[in-house]
């Protein structure tokens, strides 16, 4: 079975069994998640719907499906992956998980009618716990630098976003990036961002390190999406290429569950670094972006003062994306978890970042004791 061909480079030549294969292995990964009760069941829902999309990569839309014209560039629109996924849906046997449901059936249709046994797009049901006291406490630090950012940008010379073209922008960020890799594969796929949500993988048939990107449509000013592209996302590259260096994974480690707390907190990481450097460089307009993704995540919690229901049920996940960098730059708990090629450049970019510019020493300090931690020289 033919994935996405030449005129959408992807997995050209994966079987039907190599791509149920794959979705067996991801959907079970995304089983496995550090939460319980009703967060457990959205967040592993969640997960499946990623894994759709990667079932959508590698399958393709079957004929008369929702897309474009129901067709797909060199895709067979036979079932491989999508087997795989149901498979996996039945066994486990969750009931509903809310939006994210909805986000998967949505995917699913892709296939052809979505199967009885899927979840449904009922609320979870059961306790979900609250945000913890330290998470809010990082989440004022980090919303205070944000807002130290927006200051700073003011002042800043502002160039024009990059094209919307995702090579364009990866290349953009290679600069702010500790770790940059290159080795990635870019597909599109026919799905919006909104529906797509997380758009980095790991998927079979491809030379190794087997990373791909997606790319799909965004009604997101071109600013936001060269930061989201050419940092966030590009970290997440950087950080899958980094643990496939040890041998084909696909899917990968860091692409559900506790692995993708690792993966987020790093990318959040390089976020805050690339902030800094962007400063350094005189980058106004990143600088302003990038200060106000800062305040987003930490407004965002749910009980917050601009709560993003895609994490109303999933505090863990929430928390992260504030405590996981503050761990990396601290040198925390979080960063033991990192390959030593990825901690080693981002500890090293970091200190020469702080003795630059003091603000973020500054920052660096307040986060050590956060965590109860002793600020590294």
């Amino acid at each position: 079975m033919r994935g996405p061909g030449a005129q959408a480079p992807g997995p050209s030549q994966v079987t039907a069994p190599v791509a149920r294969a794959w979705a067996v292995a991801a959907a079970t990964a995304a089983v496995r998640v550090p939460a319980l009760n009703a967060e457990s069941d959205a967040w592993i829902v969640r997960g499946w719907a990623d894994v759709a999309v990667g079932c959508l990569a590698l399958d393709g839309p079957r004929p008369g499906g929702p897309g474009p014209g129901g067709s797909w560039p060199g895709g067979s629109g036979l079932s491989g992956a999508f087997d795989g996924l149901d498979e996996v849906v039945r066994t486990v046997g969750v009931l509903s998980g809310g939006q994210h449901a909805a986000r998967l059936r949505l995917l699913r249709r892709f296939a052809g009618p979505v199967p009885r046994w899927y979840p449904d797009a009922r609320p979870v049901t059961g306790f979900i716990r609250r945000i913890r006291g330290i998470a809010w406490r990082a989440a004022d630090l980090v919303a205070g630098f944000g807002e130290l950012l927006l200051s700073t940008a003011a002042a800043l010379p502002r160039a024009a976003p990059c094209p919307l073209v995702s090579e364009q922008q990866l290349a953009w960020g290679v600069q702010y990036r500790p770790s940059p890799s290159d080795a990635h594969v870019t597909l599109r796929l026919p799905v919006s961002r909104r529906l797509a949500r997380r758009t980095w993988m790991c998927l079979p048939g491809l030379a190794s390190p087997g990373t791909v990107i997606a790319q799909v449509p965004s009604t997101a000013p071109p600013l936001e999406q060269q930061i989201w592209r050419g940092i966030h996302e590009g970290a997440h590259l950087d950080h899958l290429t980094s643990l496939a260096s040890r041998g084909p994974l696909a899917p990968s480690p860091g692409e559900f569950g506790a692995g993708l707390l690792i993966a987020e907190s790093y990318a959040m990481a390089v976020e805050i670094l690339a902030a800094v450097e962007c400063v350094l460089a005189g980058e106004g307009h990143a600088v302003w972006q990038l200060g106000a993704g800062l305040i987003e995540r930490a407004t965002r919690l749910p009980g917050g003062a601009h709560p993003a229901a895609e994490f109303a049920d999933l505090p863990t996940l929430a928390e992260v994306y504030l405590l996981g960098p503050i761990e990396m730059l601290a040198d925390g708990a979080a960063a033991a978890a990192l390959p030593d090629e990825l901690i080693s450049s981002l500890r090293d970019r970091w200190r020469a970042a702080c003795a630059a510019y003091p603000p973020a020493a500054a920052f660096g300090s307040a986060a050590a004791q956060l965590i109860g931690r002793s600020a590294r020289p």
